[in-house]
């Protein structure tokens, strides 16, 4: 449902990288609800954080959580560096270009744009401006630490929650 519309904002934001690119995640038609509705997915429930405990990506909903999942999939198997976007999947997955996401406040209709929840995305830049980035970031916020070993922010999914 959302391939096209993150393969338009992610072929922007390659063509500004470094620089938020702002949109608006659209609310779901009633087709689209009934779609969801009869496979058990409510689309305006809260979104499940992405680590157990953790303060991750907050995507509101689970409407914006679908979103989101199509920006990093389209990202990191569909983009050509320098280029925007393939037309066939990558054979090995994108490694480089850090993909940025946040998720706003909900927005009303205006005009022809429909209503929805505002969203900006960035490619981050690599390099040496990358690694500078990560060296400001405190141990607290980091998922590995220097020394290559978890830390604090590692995913822990367990067996015994499921």
């Amino acid at each position: 449902m959302f391939d096209g519309a993150a393969r338009t904002l992610l072929a922007r934001a390659y063509q500004k990288p470094g620089e938020w690119v702002m949109s608006r995640v659209a609310d779901p038609t009633p087709k689209q609800r009934g779609y969801a509705s009869e496979r058990g997915i409510q689309v305006d429930g809260p979104d499940n954080p992405s680590v157990p405990g953790g303060t991750g990506l907050n995507a509101r909903t689970r409407w914006c959580r679908g979103f989101v999942r199509a920006l990093y999939y389209q990202h990191k198997w569909f983009s050509a560096p320098g280029q925007g976007m393939r037309s066939q999947r990558r054979t090995t997955p994108r490694a480089a270009g850090a993909l940025r996401i946040e998720i706003g406040r909900h927005m009303p209709r205006r005009g022809v744009i429909p209503p929805g929840r505002a969203i900006r995305i960035q490619i981050a830049r690599g390099g040496q401006a990358k690694q500078r980035a990560v060296t400001r970031l405190p141990d607290s916020h980091r998922w590995a630490l220097n020394d290559k070993t978890a830390g604090p922010r590692q995913s822990d999914v367990s067996l015994r929650d499921w």
